[in-house]
C-alpha cells in the first residue's frame, strides 16, 4: 500500500497539492494539528481546516484524519502552546462537529500512523493489550489521552499517542510495528532505526514535506512541497 503522510498542518496549505495527486496514493493520512502557529491568521486557519474536511468527505475511504494534542487542547482543557483563547469556542465547535471523522491511530500492515506515537508503557498503563482498542478507548475515556508529565514537552514514555515525543517513543516501542509520527519538528523529516523497527519522523518547521511510505516494502520517500 502506498501511503502519503501529511504531518502537522498548523495553517500550512502545502497539502492542497494532493488534491490533484489523490489518485497517486492508496491512502492519505493527516497527522493533525490543523490549528495554532505563530501566524494564527483568521479566518484562514478555519478555512484551511474546513478544506481538509471537504477533502476527507470527497474521498472518505482514502483520507484518514488523526487526533492531535493541538486538537485535544480545545476539548480536554489542555491549553498547550499556541492556544488561541479568542478563537477557542470556534475551534472547539469545529472538532465537536467533525469528531466522527477522526481517529487516534491507523494501522496498515505492520505500520502505525498517529500524531505522536504509541508506547508499550502507555498501553500497559491503560490496561489494553490490543492496538485496535485505542480508537474506541479515546471515545469512551478521552482523559486517558491527556498530557501526563512531568516533562513539559511530553518526553516521557508514559505519554499517550497525542503527546509522546520520539526520544521517549523509541525507548518503549510496540514490537513488530514501524511507526510514522508528527508532533516534533525537525529541519527535515528523517528515519530512526531501532533494531528492526522504523520510526519515521514526519514533522518539519515549515510543514512543507510529504512523507510517502510503501507499507509492503517499507520504502520511505520524503518529497518537499513547493
Amino acid at each position: 500500500m502506498k501511503i502519503a503522510v501529511v504531518s502537522d498542518i498548523h495553517q500550512s496549505i502545502y497539502w492542497r497539492q494532493l488534491i490533484e495527486q489523490v489518485n497517486d496514493f492508496d491512502k492519505i493520512i493527516f497527522l493533525g494539528d490543523e490549528f495554532d502557529c505563530w501566524r494564527n491568521k483568521w479566518p484562514l486557519q478555519m478555512n484551511n481546516a474546513e478544506n481538509i474536511i471537504t477533502f476527507k468527505k470527497n474521498y472518505p475511504e482514502k483520507i484518514d484524519l488523526c487526533w492531535s494534542n493541538h486538537a485535544a487542547s480545545y476539548f480536554l482543557d489542555e491549553r498547550c502552546s499556541g492556544y488561541q483563547y479568542e478563537r477557542a469556542i470556534d475551534i472547539n465547535e469545529f472538532y465537536i462537529k467533525y469528531k466522527d471523522l477522526y481517529n487516534v491511530i491507523y494501522i496498515y500492515g505492520n505500520w502505525i500512523f498517529s500524531h505522536g506515537g504509541v508506547s508499550a508503557k502507555w498501553m500497559r498503563s491503560c490496561r489494553i493489550d490490543n492496538l485496535n482498542e485505542i480508537n474506541q478507548l479515546f471515545k469512551e475515556k478521552p482523559f486517558l489521552f491527556r498530557w501526563v508529565g512531568p516533562d513539559g514537552c511530553g518526553n516521557n514514555s508514559n505519554e499517550g499517542p497525542l503527546w509522546i515525543r520520539p526520544e521517549a517513543l523509541i525507548t518503549n516501542y510496540i514490537q513488530g510495528y514501524n511507526q510514522a509520527v508528527g508532533h516534533t519538528e525537525n529541519l527535515q523529516p528523517r528515519i530512526v532505526k531501532k533494531y528492526k523497527q522504523l520510526f519515521v519522523l514526519c514533522d518539519t518547521a515549515e510543514h512543507n514535506y510529504l512523507t510517502v511510505i510503501d507499507t509492503k516494502t517499507n520504502e520511505v520517500e520524503f518529497v518537499k512541497l513547493t
